[in-house]
């Protein structure tokens, strides 16, 4: 038996035994890889179904949104407001209907004027709520809300919001549609007009259809998937419908998955037949937990079991008499045919083919060693050749260098007369970079001025308001006047006082604490309609309750004296926005002006450094409006010799390309300092930096980093020659969100 046989055996031998010993192995491996299989597609399938669920929820919350803000901003009709719950839902088949609920006399302060009304109470409380027909889905019928006014579950989808002023997500309920309980969710959002509640506008999702269009399918074969409420409820379960509004889980299970739901950390279980897993998630900004039942039968994982080790055996098998194959090739490729290899290396050698390569060997053997002598012969016959085609070279080089030069000299004097055309085109481009530059800026600014002139006719038809306001109440005031106590005359004076003397207005997150602060004092003091009358005291600009407001809340007349003061209140503040707008443009103007004056200048005279710089930066914030936030850190008084022209053009040109490359949003700092003899001009930005691909040529004629038609490549070259100009220097550095450009100029004395 030969040595090439005997090894092929035995490696036979090991391979088999290893074999079985792996495919046990791949076996139980097999079997908890496919348990965590299903799990993990059960995950997947959950994070789909909640994904559709909470995109459908975020749809009716945004488009409910929608309606709020603009029925708190604004004082629609009722025929407004209907037309808008419609729109809500006509057009999404997924919406059962929309509806709304007012206060009593807060929604337009005339219910006794609707009283019959369709879709108002019998008071004429306007409560319309708007659905599908039952029976044919395209007709859009008009009812009276129902329970709103009940204080157990029926009508927490009002009662609810109103306590909390929060978006609300109910519980599923029953609700009566023409005869017929309709199983549905809620979507409410309260409507808040001044820091008051005025009522809710909700959006009714029908469980069935939602059941029909994403729980309907079947996972895993008889799998399943159901949705589970906040409350521990099925909403939707895509087996037995029957389930719906039941519990969810079995009895003993029920805790653990309530637990699953308050901490947002998923729960599985073993049912019959196979396992049941509890996804919970979150629905926006509600604050409770929804969940994704799926539950996968047992039958799935020995399904996927069988062929898995079916499989991992017919690969082993498969595999062995691959590996048996080589492993004999490995044999016969170092051992066997490195014979044959040295015999055919020195066979090339002999017939004259000296790019032969000898093969490589791993082991200091005589066939190695054999190798290495036949490869010193071969390198030392390539030497002697290589000499020779070297001398061959020398010479004809030689010979190409002189016609080279003489291509040089040709060439030169192309390059002198192509400069001096550059030199034109550089001018011409130069002006229609100015051009376009002066082109941006007058667009921003007529931008600009509009906006304090939108601001400025707004307080006047504010103010023309107000006016009418106190015209009409000023009746009222002489008689209350004067029929009022010394000390109920002296609070008003000194309310009134302290309103004219305040111009600053609370808003946001400011404004809400400090309506919460006063109201808590309010109540404290036990001050009937304690919430609204906070309200009006913030709107008026205090940001406290001092005495002589406490005695006012008290007085009978609060309400026509709290809207008396309301309005000289916005009188001031009408007059502050008038003042502040002319002052924006004043600046802008003026900005304008300067950058006109220099920009006529054509003679030599002391400048002072940063005058110029901000005769550019004036003219550019005026340009810029509020987006670009500019920080001035002028820490030099140090004053140059030269055309102030020269300096406004290159700070023009550093200052354009900074707020192009911010897209006219972001942060412009602005240093300028003392450097031993040097004054040092330094420009930041917070844009998007050079790019990568332009960096070495970065003030190089016609090299720009801008979009085509943008820029022609010419504004640092000019920049960078009017440094020169005045024995100045510059450098740079970038990245994105930080791009510096530094300019130094020698002190004049």
């Amino acid at each position: 038996m030969s040595l090439r046989t005997r090894f092929s055996l035995y490696c036979a031998i090991v391979l088999f035994a290893f074999s079985v010993l792996l495919t046990l192995l791949v076996a139980v491996a097999a079997y908890y890889d496919s348990k965590v299989s299903s799990q993990e597609a059960a995950f997947a399938k959950a994070e789909g179904a909640s994904f559709e669920v909470r995109k459908i929820f975020s749809e009716a919350i945004s488009k409910v949104g929608e309606a709020k803000t603009r029925w708190e901003l604004t004082y629609p009709s009722r025929p407004s407001v209907e037309k808008d719950l419609v729109d809500l839902f006509q057009n999404d088949k997924r919406f059962l209907g929309a509806g709304a609920v007012f206060e009593p006399n807060l929604f337009d302060g005339r219910d006794t004027s609707f009283i019959g009304r369709k879709g108002s109470n019998s008071n004429g409380r306007f409560v319309p709520y708007f659905h599908r027909s039952i029976k044919n889905p395209d007709e859009i019928s008009l009812e009276e809300s129902l329970y709103y006014d009940n204080t157990d579950e029926s009508g927490n989808y009002y009662q609810i919001p109103k306590a909390t002023l929060s978006d609300f997500v109910g519980e599923p309920y029953f609700y009566p549609l023409e005869g017929v309980n309709i199983f549905m969710i809620s979507l409410i959002r309260p409507i808040i007009r001044q820091g008051r509640f005025i009522g809710i506008v909700g959006l009714d999702l029908k469980l069935s259809d939602l059941e029909e269009e994403l729980f309907s399918k079947r996972p895993f074969g008889h799998g399943h998937l159901a949705l589970i409420s906040p409350g521990g409820k099925y909403a939707v379960h895509g087996a037995k419908g029957i389930l719906q509004g039941k519990n969810a889980g079995l009895p003993e299970v029920r805790d653990s998955i309530q637990k699953s739901l308050s901490s947002g950390q998923p729960f599985a279980y073993l049912v019959e037949g196979g396992n049941s897993y509890i996804f919970p998630f979150s629905m926006g900004t509600y604050g409770k937990n929804w969940a994704i039942e799926v539950y996968v039968p047992d039958s799935v994982l020995w399904n996927d079991l069988g062929p898995i080790i079916l499989r991992c055996l017919l690969i082993t098998f498969a595999l062995l008499p691959v590996c048996l194959y080589f492993l004999d090739r490995f044999f016969c490729k170092y051992v066997s045919e490195g014979l044959s290899a040295a015999t055919t290396f020195a066979d090339s050698l002999g017939a004259g083919n000296y790019s032969a390569q000898i093969p490589t060997r791993k082991f200091q053997d005589e066939l190695h060693h054999l190798f290495i002598t036949l490869e010193n012969m071969k390198e030392k016959l390539l030497a002697a050749i290589d000499q020779q085609i070297r001398s061959e070279k020398i010479l004809r080089e030689s010979a190409e260098i002189y016609s080279r030069n003489e291509i040089i000299r040709l060439q030169k004097e192309e390059l002198e007369e192509a400069l001096g055309e550059l030199k034109t085109a550089q001018e011409t481009l130069l002006r229609n970079e100015r051009l376009a530059a002066i082109g941006r800026i007058s667009g921003a600014v007529s931008h600009q001025i509009n906006n304090p002139l939108g601001a400025i006719g707004a307080s006047r038809e504010n103010i023309s308001f107000y006016v009418k306001r106190i015209t009409a109440l000023l009746p009222f005031l002489f008689e209350y006047l004067s029929q009022a106590t010394g000390a109920e005359r002296e609070f008003f004076n000194i309310t009134l006082g302290r309103i004219l003397e305040n111009h600053k207005e609370q808003i946001g997150k400011k404004f809400r604490e400090t309506r919460h602060s006063i109201e808590d004092f309010l109540r404290q003091e036990k001050i009937e309609n304690a919430g609204d009358k906070a309200a009006v005291v913030a709107e008026l600009g205090f940001e406290d309750c001092p005495d002589f407001i406490l005695r006012l809340c008290r007085n009978s007349e609060w309400d026509r004296i709290s809207e008396f003061l309301m309005a000289v209140r916005g009188l001031e503040i009408s007059e502050e926005v008038i003042h502040r707008s002319t002052d924006r443009m004043y600046k802008i103007v003026s900005a304008l002006e300067t950058y006109s004056g220099i920009a006529k200048e054509d003679k030599e005279r002391w400048v002072k450094v940063s005058d110029t710089m901000e005769v550019v930066l004036g003219v550019y914030e005026g340009a810029g409006g509020n987006r670009v936030t500019v920080e001035r850190n002028y820490i030099s008084e140090a004053t140059m010799r030269c055309i102030p022209e020269d300096l406004v053009r290159l700070w023009t040109q550093i200052v354009d390309n900074a707020y192009q490359a911010m897209s006219g949003e972001g942060t412009l700092k602005v240093s300028i300092y003392d450097a031993e003899s040097k004054v040092v001009c330094e420009v930041e930005d917070s844009g998007s930096g050079i790019p990568k691909s332009i960096r070495e040529k970065v003030g190089e004629v016609l090299s720009s980093g801008k979009s085509e038609g943008e820029g022609a490549g010419i504004g640092l070259a000019v920049a960078a020659s009017i440094s020169k100009k005045y024995g100045g220097s510059w450098d740079w550095e970038s990245e994105p969100g930080c791009t510096i450009f530094r300019f130094s100029f020698p002190k004049s004395e």
